[in-house]
């Protein structure tokens, strides 16, 4: 997987996660809203701080260009960790498969 596709797919875990939480905080809300990838601020992010909170975690894995789906998953819990214990916590609710299953997909529809 290419890690610009990174931020992508892990929005779209979350907000599917959002999604299926009964009472979701306001915390998780937040940061949701500010990851989404589909309303462009600055081109990156709705807000642009969390596209570069994610890109310094990325860097500080040494993430590069290209990245197996296991480890981007280890890389995207990383960085929500980093963000907050509850995301990182959260994510884990999506298997190994689901989530290469969604690399996968978001891959398909970035490169097309």
């Amino acid at each position: 997987m290419k890690r610009k596709y990174l931020h992508i797919a892990m929005y779209r875990a979350l907000d599917c996660l959002y999604d299926e939480q009964e009472q979701p905080s306001e915390t998780l809300l937040q940061f949701v809203s500010d990851a989404n990838t589909y309303i462009w601020q600055d081109k990156s992010a709705a807000d642009p701080a969390i596209q570069a909170d994610f890109n310094s975690s990325m860097d500080r894995q040494n993430i590069g260009a290209e990245i197996d789906e296991e480890a981007a998953y280890n890389a995207v819990k990383n960085f929500l960790n980093e963000q907050n214990p509850e995301f990182a916590e959260l994510f884990t609710e999506i298997s190994l498969d689901e989530w290469k299953e969604l690399c996968t997909v978001v891959t398909d529809e970035e490169e097309t």
